[in-house]
């Protein structure tokens, strides 16, 4: 796992804190884009967080706007999600599932980032 996403990792597996999350990789992605671009995997993940965050606080428009806006460049940055340690294939799904639930507005389930073992 790269070490910088060593604090969103655990922030968001355990402390389940997705503010703090959304701090992180953004201080990741000015630290590697200087914010030339939108297309990077701490933005990708960041969106992931943010979608979250909007869920459970039952703001489904916003969930969805979001969990969307992380879809746009995922495939483009699955090989970066993996390098961080985490199954790209298994997150797609996960927010796909999520989306679906969303559509629905259904409470927020527990999402956590599948981990290559």
């Amino acid at each position: 796992m790269k070490e910088k996403y060593r604090d969103f990792v655990i922030t968001f597996q355990e402390e389940r804190d997705f503010f703090k999350c959304h701090e992180i990789l953004e201080d990741i992605w000015i630290e590697e884009t200087s914010c030339n671009t939108r297309k990077h995997v701490a933005i990708n993940l960041l969106l992931i967080s943010v979608g979250a965050l909007h869920w459970k606080n039952k703001n489904f428009k916003g969930a969805l706007k979001v969990f969307k806006n992380s879809l746009e460049n995922y495939d483009d940055l699955k090989f970066e999600i993996e390098k961080i340690g985490v199954d790209s294939s298994k997150l797609k799904m996960i927010i796909e599932d999520s989306l679906a639930k969303i559509y629905l507005k259904e409470n927020y389930n527990e999402i956590y980032l599948p981990l290559i073992q």
